[in-house]
């Protein structure tokens, strides 16, 4: 407030030096013709009548507007329009300092005025501003903000604009957040619930009724599997929970296919071994991306232990790998049982398990497969048909 009221001073304090030097300007001219008039005049009655008093004759000019000092000049050989020039002079004088004190005053006026409507403007934009804040602070962010103003208004009204649209976007991500916090936690004690009742079962029955050695053996071995199945969900949860909180760092390293495929097929054998499986891998030795080796190594392995899972007994799973100028693309196609388009479209969702997956299964492996995917810079889709198998298509881009 005291910046503007200094303003609005200097303001007026140099439109009213440029008055007064445009006024001192035409006092000067007049003074400069005036003086002239009168030293010619002097010049010529000297010249004419040496004997006249010339200190009189100048008074005499000076006063000529006097009737009798106009017929005593006249007297002296001047006509009236002679002795006109003088008032001339005098009326312009009035007549230009009349009209630069109207101009300065009415350019004063139009210049406070514009002060003013600015600065009523500008605070009526203020109180919208404070207004809209206010709003803003309630958690109201469905507020529309005029931004075809200029100025710095304007530019404070564009980055309040910015930070509504990043306070809407946030509250938002937070309601999804919540959301599925909340799904999550519904869906993880589902999946909790399933083996720690089994568990609690087996252990019922081990201690009220009495079992042979080979029973007891057959419970514990079933509350072991359930114990190592909650094990598996809880590690898969804190795996996925760092990916959430985008804490994880991935190595850039060169991966050759061939071996990451082997390393993967080493750890999975026995399994394949119990589902009766063949595995066959083909593809250019060469073949690489870069990645990170131990989460691509769990990625392919959560894969194919989906593929081996929904494959019946005597049946192959073929893999191909090949390289291009802008990919690196794995197929892993199984001879399973194939999924319908409901299942395609939530394949990859958290918790998601088909109709025709067993309690074992979390419904969590390919969720963290796709993450890992993509955090290598890489996609994964999946093609199926029904009696026929899956496709799992996976390229990660250079």
């Amino acid at each position: 407030m005291k910046h503007k009221k200094w303003t609005i001073t200097l303001i007026i304090i140099t439109l009213f030096a440029i008055f007064i030097a445009i006024t001192f300007n035409i006092y000067y001219n007049y003074s400069n013709l005036t003086n002239s008039f009168i030293a010619s005049t002097v010049e010529n009655i000297a010249k004419n009548y040496p004997d006249v008093d010339m200190t009189s004759i100048i008074e005499i000019i000076n006063n000529s507007e006097n009737v009798d000092n106009s017929e005593l000049l006249t007297s002296y050989g001047f006509s009236e329009s002679d002795l006109s020039i003088l008032a001339s002079f005098e009326k312009e004088f009035h007549k230009q300092l009349l009209f630069n004190s109207i101009l300065f005053l009415t350019i004063t006026i139009i210049i406070l005025l514009g002060i003013y409507l600015s600065s009523k403007k500008r605070k009526k934009e203020l109180k919208n501003i404070i207004k809209y804040l206010k709003e803003l602070n309630r958690g109201n962010y469905d507020l529309k903000i005029d931004l075809n103003d200029e100025g710095e208004i304007s530019i404070l009204k564009n980055e309040i604009y910015t930070t509504t649209i990043m306070l809407r976007e946030q509250a938002e991500k937070e309601l999804v957040d919540k959301i599925n916090l909340k799904d999550s936690l519904t869906n993880i004690s589902h999946q909790l619930k399933t083996p720690l009742t089994s568990i609690s079962l087996l252990v019922d029955n081990l201690i009220e009724e009495p079992t042979d050695a080979k029973t007891q053996k057959e419970f514990l071995l079933d509350i072991k599997t359930q114990v190592e199945s909650i094990n598996y969900l809880i590690i898969a949860l804190l795996k996925l929970s760092r990916f959430d909180a985008n804490v994880i760092t991935f190595k850039k390293e060169n991966i050759n296919v061939k071996s990451l495929l082997l390393d993967i097929l080493k750890h999975i054998d026995i399994l394949r071994e119990v589902k009766n499986v063949d595995i066959h891998i083909t593809g250019n030795n060469e073949t690489s991306f870069v990645g990170d080796y131990k989460w691509e190594f769990e990625a392919l392995t959560n894969i194919l232990k989906n593929c081996l899972e929904y494959t019946p007994s005597g049946k192959n799973i073929y893999i191909n790998y090949k390289e291009t100028n802008v990919y690196t693309e794995i197929l892993i196609a199984d001879e399973g049982k194939g999924m319908n388009e409901y299942d395609k479209k939530h394949i990859f969702e958290r918790f998601y398990k088909g109709e025709e997956s067993n309690n074992l299964n979390f419904g969590i492996g390919l969720s963290l497969a796709k993450e890992i995917i993509t955090k290598d810079n890489g996609k994964i889709t999946v093609e199926s048909k029904i009696n026929t198998g899956s496709t799992f298509k996976i390229r990660y881009y250079k």
